[in-house]
């Protein structure tokens, strides 16, 4: 008897242990969102201070499994930009990939990566500054939105091409769907935004969810916005 009821004792322990283990999974940080906004879309909800004409990096966000963006613990770490400069071409890098829209101000721009690693990067502590900022330009580089689009034969010249085409086009990069955001304009659900699922280090992309590709904004057949002035 007491054979069996240590065995009861341990098996009801594993089993608590994996449920508590599968709660963690799905409420905490699971893996990361590649978020790459294209300008002509964006700028239609956001007042733009600068236009350019490709893919620029909106974030890159820690989810829980179930596709729930996490809030950053808010912590400074006025060294970032320190050493952020350390890394000249890291630097650089930042500065075209990972452009705010909203200001020319190089002051302003800096601050934007802080905020985007206080409210969204700082949820995680497994790729932390520069390493944060340094994968999301890689993955970025990689991808390479505009190109790998304009290879499929989809443009952005105010065209329209079904939906299956832009996450075809995509997955020859990543392997996986992406999940499209657009904005409702003129009649036309135009492109904002392409996320890309990745995984916790930030080095591989990983399928996002079904309920994250089931829920995006794009309708069957999206516009690929241009420049309108």
């Amino acid at each position: 008897m007491k054979t069996r009821a240590t065995y009861l004792f341990f098996y009801a322990l594993l089993v608590s242990s994996i449920t508590y283990s599968a709660a963690q999974n799905s409420s905490g940080f699971h893996h990361f969102w590649l978020v790459q906004v294209w300008p002509y879309g964006y700028c239609l909800e956001v007042r733009c201070a600068r236009n350019v004409s490709r893919f620029v990096i909106h974030g890159l966000w820690p989810v829980t499994f179930k596709e729930r963006t996490l809030p950053g613990t808010n912590r400074s770490q006025p060294e970032i930009l320190e050493s952020l400069k350390k890394d000249k071409s890291l630097w650089n890098n930042l500065m075209y990939y990972w452009l705010s829209l909203s200001t020319w101000d190089k002051d302003k721009l800096q601050n934007f990566w802080i905020y985007q690693w206080k409210i969204h990067g700082s949820a995680q502590q497994q790729v932390v500054p520069p390493h944060y900022f340094r994968r999301a330009v890689q993955l970025t580089r990689y991808t390479d939105l505009l190109n790998t689009l304009n290879g499929a034969d989809i443009h952005a010249n105010g065209s329209s091409y079904p939906k299956v085409e832009f996450r075809k086009a995509i997955k020859t990069k990543t392997g996986h769907d992406p999940s499209l955001s657009c904005v409702f304009e003129g009649g036309h659900f135009q492109l904002k935004e392409v996320i890309i699922c990745v995984d916790a280090e930030a080095t591989n992309f990983i399928p996002c969810q079904r309920n994250k590709i089931n829920g995006e904004s794009c309708r069957d057949t999206i516009m690929f916005p241009t420049r309108t002035k």
